[in-house]
Formats: structure tokens, C-alpha cells, sequence
């Protein structure tokens, strides 16, 4: 409805759109990321790492087209608009329009889509992310690794002494 809006609007400008993409997007240089997010993805074992980049290229793929069709929408629906003003059948074409469009309900699976499209589109990458996750995690057993035994051997358990001393070191 919004997009309607603007397009039916002398008032509106393209800064007031809401919808969300962007309109400098480079499809050229998004598509050889792609081709390098997919090229590492066909060279790696793991999974959590397949999924992640598998994550990060559907979301490239999807703002990729998502931008596409934003920009082919905001060039042709003033032009619809007009030709419908001009008409003078604008109120019955808007309603016909609006009414073949199916009421925005989103289902888990889409709202998932939208969410790792939208982060493409910020630059969010769930591959970087999961890199320094687990550069975390193996930063902190790599200093689990140089300390000693925590288990106290007369007690055959962990003491909170012991534990308070462990982690001084």
C-alpha cells in the first residue's frame, strides 16, 4: 500500500519510500560474490560452515533480486499510476491492483528468507560471523589447554578453590 502511495502521490520522493533495498546495488560485482561464497562452499567439509555460506549466498541471491524488482517497481508504477489518472479510472485499476495482491501474512519460512535477505543487504555475513565464533571458542580452550588438572585427586572433585586458582593462571 505504501508503494502505492508514492507512486500515486505528487508529494512523495523516493527518500520517503519505506521499502527497504538498495538502489546502488552493484548486480555485477553482487553476482561474482556470489560465485566466491559458492566456490568456498564447494571446497569446504564442514557443516556448520556449509551452512552458514550456504546462508550467505541465499541471501545475496535473494537481495540480489529483491533490489531488481524494487527498482523496476518504483520506475513503473508512477507510470501506471499516471496512464490509470489519465484514464480516469485510477480509483477501480488501484483496487483492482490491491485486490489480486494476497494480505502480507508471512509464514516462519519466509520471515527466515526475509531475515537473511535483509542481512545480505546490510553486509551481515553468517559466514564471518561463524569464523569468529569459532575463533572465540578455540581461543578460550586454547587456554584451557596450557593450564593444569582442575581436579582435586584426594576429593576426586573439583574444589572452588582450585577453580578460583585455575583461573588466575
Amino acid at each position: 500500500m505504501v508503494v502505492f502511495y508514492h507512486a500515486y502521490s505528487t508529494e512523495a520522493t523516493i527518500q520517503e519510500n519505506t521499502v527497504k533495498y538498495d538502489r546502488q546495488f552493484d548486480a555485477l560485482s553482487g553476482i561474482q560474490d556470489i560465485k566466491a561464497l559458492q566456490a568456498q562452499l564447494d571446497a569446504t567439509k564442514d557443516e556448520n560452515e556449509q551452512r552458514a555460506l550456504t546462508e550467505d549466498i541465499t541471501g545475496k541471491i535473494l537481495w540480489l533480486f529483491w533490489c531488481g524488482i524494487c527498482v523496476e517497481a518504483d520506475e513503473l508504477l508512477p507510470k501506471i499510476v499516471e496512464y490509470l489518472l489519465r484514464e480516469g479510472s485510477a480509483r477501480h485499476g488501484l483496487w483492482e491492483i490491491l485486490s489480486a495482491v494476497p494480505p502480507l501474512d508471512p509464514s516462519d519460512d519466509q520471515a527466515y528468507l526475509q531475515g537473511i535477505m535483509y542481512d545480505a543487504g546490510a553486509n551481515t555475513s553468517k559466514y564471518q560471523l561463524w569464523l569468529d565464533a569459532r575463533a572465540t571458542e578455540q581461543a578460550k580452550w586454547a587456554c584451557t589447554d596450557r593450564s593444569t588438572s582442575i581436579v582435586d585427586d584426594q576429593a576426586g572433585s573439583v574444589s572452588p578453590q582450585t577453580l578460583i586458582r585455575q583461573r588466575k593462571i
